[in-house]
């Protein structure tokens, strides 16, 4: 059986049998497929079902598509192969699919498809079909194509699946480098081509794929060093030495949550860039040749202590070094993560972006505090209590009675939103709230009190920042107050040898 990939079908008629007497998802799914190929037409044969059946499963189509789908409701009969295609082609079909029909006449479709050389394909059956489809992959320079020879569709996006997942990340790279290599060396007289491209070809077949990325001539060969790479660089040709820029999330503060992907980068960086909240067991990590920068967000200096964060990383990665944007928690949820991903792709880097546990749901893990509970709570929200340039958010949510809202970097601001909470927006004061610290270090506590008595609640208790705060009545689904109790303080945090054992982890890696 052969296959059929890629081809363009702009002047395609294309032909579709089916003998079924309602309207199928495969039919339908067949007609979408077909008709977003854009064909000249295509030409449904079924005797039992409308047109109006077909086309209200089809409305979500572009109308103009649509107005290339012809249905005809009778039979199919052997001469349409040769009758119902376009009329600059004698009127024959460029492809048959055969849906749904009686095996004898699937053997005379087949065999007449045969002789007259049209493709077919026969749903379930390779033995009744010339052609399969693929289940395709495309990333820019790559596409990858995978059939099962009909024996299953989904078979084939696991398998398909299970190969993206070996690809380097880096593939666009990979492939970009090496066709700059054979054209350098096609393009300078000077070399001995045959001899090069023999080198290129043993290189692309023996060196780490993951490392071809990067592969320079000179870097691997000193008897090409003659090749210009002065007007390549300044062109921003590929080959040119570009550093690496990632922003990893390094979860709320335990070694427990930190994902492998941020510990692989953590180990592969030549420079660090911290924020200052970044727990000193995760800075232990970081190998002794690795260089930290810890970034200096002193109140009042927050904007310039970015900018030179900013200004430190993309002068890094213009030397060629991975620089690893190292933030506490998730670098998308208020940790400035979209920011700085829109700051180097303006300057024309790719970022690299390994989300981090937040401690938005580990503090509430750790605190016995379930987000959402049947029947207490099934919304969760996460705000903030510190807006542009240090103003209280304008839009601080309503009351929800089964919503969980979490409030990062509130604490030295409740006294300024408690008022709008329960004045404007109707909070409750009776409302259960948490306010966890340190969520998931050593030293993590956790305050449980009413919404009424925060303020008071933090002006008696000196705060362990960071910390923030859980609101909802999901708080009390696993601890309640007593009701004399004003407010309670529990010890939760754990030890790094109770939370995690790297040596075993490392061996698991092995």
């Amino acid at each position: 059986m052969k296959i059929l990939a890629q081809l363009n079908t702009a002047d395609e008629a294309i032909l579709l049998i089916d003998s079924s007497n309602s309207v199928s998802k495969n039919l339908i799914n067949k007609l979408a497929l077909t008709l977003n190929s854009d064909p000249h037409q295509v030409i449904l044969i079924n005797p039992s079902i409308e047109k109006d059946d077909i086309v209200k499963n089809l409305s979500l189509l572009d109308p103009s598509l649509l107005s290339k789908l012809i249905i005809l409701n009778r039979t199919f009969h052997l001469e349409d192969l040769l009758t119902l295609g376009r009329s600059k082609v004698k009127n024959v079909i460029d492809r048959v699919f055969i849906l749904s029909m009686s095996e004898d006449l699937t053997i005379q479709i087949h065999q007449s498809c045969i002789e007259n050389r049209i493709p077919i394909n026969t749903f379930n059956s390779a033995k009744y079909s010339t052609f399969t489809l693929l289940s395709t992959y495309n990333n820019q320079n790559l596409q990858i194509g995978i059939t099962t020879n009909l024996q299953g569709c989904k078979m084939s996006s696991r398998l398909k699946r299970e190969v993206i997942k070996s690809i380097p990340p880096n593939i666009n790279d990979i492939i970009e480098n090496v066709s700059s290599l054979r054209k350098l060396i096609n393009s300078n007289e000077n070399l001995d081509k045959k001899e090069k491209l023999k080198w290129l070809s043993q290189i692309i077949d023996y060196y780490p794929l993951h490392e071809l990325g990067k592969i320079s001539i000179d870097k691997l060969n000193d008897d090409l060093n003659e090749i210009d790479f002065k007007n390549s660089h300044e062109n921003n040709d590929p080959l040119k030495s570009r550093g690496k820029i990632s922003l990893i999330g390094s979860g709320p503060g335990s070694i427990a949550n930190l994902t492998i992907g941020a510990l692989n980068a953590i180990h592969e960086a030549d420079l660090i860039l911290a924020d200052k909240l970044v727990p000193q067991e995760i800075l232990d990590l970081i190998p002794k040749n690795v260089e930290i920068f810890i970034a200096r967000k002193f109140p009042g200096n927050a904007d310039n202590a970015q900018e030179e964060l900013l200004k430190i990383g993309l002068e890094s990665v213009q030397k060629g070094l991975n620089v690893v944007r190292l933030k506490q928690g998730d670098p998308y949820i208020f940790g400035r993560g979209g920011e700085e991903y829109l700051f180097f792709q303006k300057h024309g880097y790719k970022v690299d972006v390994l989300c981090g546990l937040s401690s938005a749901f580990v503090a509430c893990v750790n605190a016995g505090i379930p987000t959402t509970h049947r029947g207490v709570a099934d919304q969760v929200m996460i705000c903030t209590g510190v807006g542009r340039h240090g103003k209280i958010p304008e839009n601080l949510p309503i009351f929800e009675e089964k919503r969980t809202v979490i409030f990062l970097m509130s604490i030295k601001r409740i006294v300024d939103i408690l008022p709008i909470l329960i004045g404007e927006k109707k909070w409750p004061a009776n409302l259960p709230v948490a306010i966890v610290e340190r969520a998931s270090c050593g030293d993590e506590r956790v305050i449980r009190t009413k919404l009424a008595n925060l303020v008071d609640v933090c002006n008696k208790i000196e705060s362990r920042p960071p910390g923030l705060i859980v609101t909802g009545w999901a708080c009390d689904v696993f601890t309640k107050l007593d009701e004399e109790e004003e407010f309670r303080v529990i010890e939760t945090g754990l030890s790094v040898e109770e939370n995690v054992d790297l040596e075993k982890i490392v061996t698991l890696l092995k």
